[in-house]
């Protein structure tokens, strides 16, 4: 499917994807609201009337807030052409996220968009482990019939992989206070 002149194609349990191209979506595109050429007092304007109302869960952890209801991740697939072929390569993860009666697209790419503002901005540390902050990362949305898939896009091979890995790990990684359930061996 083409968005924005760019190709990308990928299929996760829950259906195939097509794009959200909303004006609230995550991006950097530079028709999108996360331009790679803002500034952080120009990111600091967006998170303040994106953020506005969402709870400092969200706001902190991007999509990343709602991990107990990701039922999979797999790799972002994109498609490109060499002569008559047709291949493939890596170029970021989907998440299958659960239905729930709060969650919609808008509020999904409002709490990206958040997210990535403050990031950008400044406004919370950047996290190293975060999916959603690797540089040049674009996010979208999309409705599915059981839920939602949020695609983290990364601009080359080494920025998927990174998003991947990332991706991975916060996954696997224990959420909520650690109990002495989880700290006990």
């Amino acid at each position: 499917m083409k968005i924005s002149g760019k190709t990308m194609v990928g299929c996760v349990g829950m259906g195939l994807l097509a794009f959200a191209t909303m004006s609230g979506c995550a991006t950097n595109d530079a028709a999108g609201p996360l331009s790679a050429s803002l500034s952080a007092p120009e990111y600091a304007r967006i998170a303040e009337t994106q953020c506005a109302g969402l709870p400092t869960k969200e706001q902190q952890l991007g999509v990343f807030a709602y991990r107990d209801s990701i039922a999979g991740a797999q790799p972002l697939k994109e498609e490109y052409s060499v002569g008559k072929m047709k291949l493939t390569h890596e170029r970021g993860v989907q998440l299958a996220i659960r239905a729930q009666p709060s969650i919609s697209v808008p509020w999904l790419e409002r709490v990206a968009t958040c997210h990535l503002a403050l990031a950008r901005s400044n406004a919370i540390a950047a996290s190293d482990g975060d999916p959603q902050l690797v540089i040049g990362a674009t996010v979208r949305v999309e409705s599915t019939f059981t839920g939602y898939v949020v695609s983290i896009h990364a601009p080359d091979a080494d920025s998927a992989a990174e998003v991947m890995r990332r991706a991975t790990v916060a996954m696997t990684a224990p959420s909520g206070p650690m109990t002495a359930e989880q700290t006990a061996h």
